[in-house]
């Protein structure tokens, strides 16, 4: 789900945990946001389930299908019904979760809500019967056949559900959700592809510095220059004179990483190259 190296940022960064630890502030964050997103749904009015999200394509409803969908087949549901493309992938990209949505576009919302609980259940209860403690291991059931071990599985569900309970609440006017344990672990497994962004989207001459700060729920603060090999890295120390700054809030920076909006239509602040800064931000849509 996303790409590139590490970044410096501030506040508990779930990559300094011990192996084990680190599961289990995964499973943590992930049970954390599907309960939010449950609670969100089963208050939402009916009206508000046809509404447009920022998932391109997607109403409230389809989103709904597609947690249901990812969650049940984690639980061990059986979904030789629904055809899905086949082919070698390393993410799940639009072509494949498509069907799953599609497959569910007569249910009611209360059916929907009804499968998406289910599933997080009896999840939720495998995990308390048996945690998952190899972080590198196979886990039994993962979506489209990818090759992720627990670690990779278990960040993107936090990712995925995460991302994707912003998506509601902007879509139906709830705001919530931003100091969350999901919060923490989408916001900066986001960040870990600034590097990537920079060097290799944005590709600028070698020598150009650029920072980030994010400032709010999760901040993180990140000084990047490009060597001339065209890869980023981060700056150690003091960033230099004249670094190019983009300054915004945890929200606006998922927004952006999430490929919701683009830099024209949130609130950003540059300080040095506009033009350098606006590029970068467009182009840190990290989420297929």
């Amino acid at each position: 789900m996303t790409r590139g190296g590490a970044v410096h940022a501030g506040g508990a960064d779930p990559r300094t945990l011990r192996s084990v630890d680190l599961l289990s502030t995964y499973v943590t964050a992930w049970r954390d946001t599907a309960d939010r997103v449950l609670a969100l749904l089963r208050d939402l009015p009916s009206n508000a389930w046809d509404r447009c999200t920022d998932c391109p394509g997607w109403r409230v409803r389809d989103i709904v299908a597609h947690l249901a969908d990812i969650e049940s087949q984690l639980a061990g549901a059986d979904a030789a019904a629904v055809v899905r493309a086949a082919g070698d992938r390393r993410e799940l990209t639009p072509d494949w979760t498509g069907p799953g949505v599609a497959a569910r576009r007569e249910a009611t919302p209360a059916e929907l809500v009804a499968e998406l609980a289910e599933a997080v259940d009896r999840r939720a209860t495998a995990f308390e019967q048996h945690p998952p403690d190899d972080p590198g291991g196979r886990p039994p059931v993962v979506p489209g056949g990818l090759g992720w071990d627990w670690v990779t599985l278990l960040r993107n569900r936090v990712v995925d559900l995460w991302v994707h309970e912003q998506d509601i609440r902007r879509a139906v006017g709830s705001p919530g959700g931003v100091s969350s344990p999901g919060a923490e672990v989408a916001v900066r497994t986001l960040a870990a592809a600034l590097p990537y962004v920079l060097g290799k989207r944005v590709a600028p001459p070698a020598g150009t510095v650029l920072g980030i700060d994010v400032t709010g729920s999760v901040p993180l603060r990140a000084v990047l220059a490009v060597g001339a090999d065209g890869r980023a890295r981060p700056v150690d120390g003091d960033p230099p004179e004249g670094c190019t700054w983009l300054r915004t809030d945890t929200e606006t920076f998922a927004v952006l990483a999430a490929g919701r909006r683009r830099a024209a239509d949130v609130a950003v602040d540059v300080t040095g190259d506009h033009a350098l800064a606006l590029r970068f931000a467009d182009a840190l849509a990290v989420t297929p």
